[in-house]
């Protein structure tokens, strides 16, 4: 007799466990407190508009990369084209100058020493770690909790150009690297680009890299159809969904997950229970508490939240062809939001995908504020 599990939460997670859990043999229930998947990756409709609330690139979108496999198992790709843009975002400097975050490395780094010939050095070092991190292999390794050191060995030779990478920069914040600029343009980008003073140079390499790789494309047709395309799967090798079901406790008999209680006070039992929902509200509510280590209890207490974010989104009565998918502009004159003071915006063109606008049209969105 097969086993059973209970996951908490549709959205690509627990849709990801579902699927899994049916290909391995498990008979599996998902309990959504929406009407639809996705959670996160979703999207919404304002008349004839849809509006993404998440997927701007997907790493895997290259049928050769190691992490496809991952999207091909789950369905989730099916039937979606898949965009690459040659710009990923175009920085309008407040000298007049523009700077183009080309996707090619070859491209970016030809572009940048054009702009600032006097940066050679800190240049050929930006786009040398890009083009190390592109050469890597990164497998998809076996949870640490199965791994061996065989495993580890065996990842050795295709993780070898981290290193140098990893090494060098693990420590690195983009804007300190951004201090070896001497021109002003290429300066206030990388200082200004992704709008945190902290994020890690590591992490923007990681990304150019699977750009440059075409392996971090857009999927036409946005969020909710990937999600759609995956609850597809799930539902196809035999999976149960239960929407508009909140969990409101996960039941522990002698120390382990028994079931959970809907907040219309259903019980319903497996042998094993995964929640892909929030954490705070798995812990604190789900679990009420009654579960925490020292370490957990520090982190949500002392760790600082991340601001919360704002979209914006308008439907334009013009087509925008030629524009880069996103520009990043100074301000006629600063704004005050909440308090923050803001003197650049950052616009997305939609124009990329089709099937979120009428002819004739243009969406233009701005991923926060």
């Amino acid at each position: 007799m097969s086993k059973s599990i209970i996951i908490i939460g549709a959205g690509i997670a627990g849709l990801s466990a579902g699927c899994y859990g049916r290909m391995n043999g498990y008979h599996t229930h998902i309990f959504e407190q929406h009407d639809k998947p996705g959670g996160l990756c979703t999207a919404w409709k304002r008349k004839d508009y849809t509006i993404d609330g998440c997927i701007h690139w997907l790493v895997g979108s290259n049928p050769n990369s190691d992490f496809n496999r991952l999207w091909r198992e789950l369905g989730a790709l099916r039937g979606m084209e898949i965009v690459d843009h040659e710009v990923f975002i175009r920085f309008e400097g407040t000298d007049g100058r523009s700077f183009d975050l080309y996707t090619d490395v070859d491209r970016l780094e030809r572009h940048m020493k054009e702009l600032a010939p006097a940066d050679v050095a800190a240049i050929e070092d930006l786009t040398g770690t890009i083009r190390s991190i592109s050469r890597a292999r990164m497998p998809l390794a076996k949870p640490r909790e199965i791994s061996t050191p065989l495993d580890g060995l065996r990842m050795l030779p295709r993780m070898l150009p981290l290193v140098r990478p990893l090494l060098k920069w693990r420590k690195t914040p983009l804007a300190a690297f951004a201090e070896r600029f001497t021109d002003p343009l290429l300066y206030e980008a990388f200082t200004r680009l992704f709008g945190l003073p902290d994020f890690p140079l590591l992490g923007f390499t990681f990304t150019m890299a699977w750009l440059n790789n075409r392996d971090a494309g857009y999927p036409v047709g946005g969020s909710l159809e990937f999600s759609r395309n995956i609850e597809r799967r799930y539902l196809d090798l035999g999976g149960e969904i239960t929407y508009k079901a909140r969990v409101d406790r996960i039941l522990v008999e002698k120390g382990r997950a028994a079931g959970v209680r809907l907040e219309d006070g259903s019980e319903h039992r497996a042998d094993v229970v995964i929640s892909a929902a929030d954490g705070h509200a798995t812990i604190f509510d789900m679990l009420q508490g009654k579960y925490l280590d020292t370490k957990t209890r520090e982190r949500y207490d002392s760790m600082p939240i991340f601001e919360p974010l704002v979209q914006i989104a308008l439907g334009v009565a013009a087509e925008l062809p030629c524009e880069p998918q996103t520009v990043d502009f100074p301000l006629p004159s600063p704004l005050e939001i909440a308090g923050k003071r803001h003197d650049r915006i950052q616009v997305v063109n939609h124009r990329f995908d089709p099937t979120q606008m009428p002819r004739g049209k243009t969406e233009i969105g701005r991923a926060h504020v």
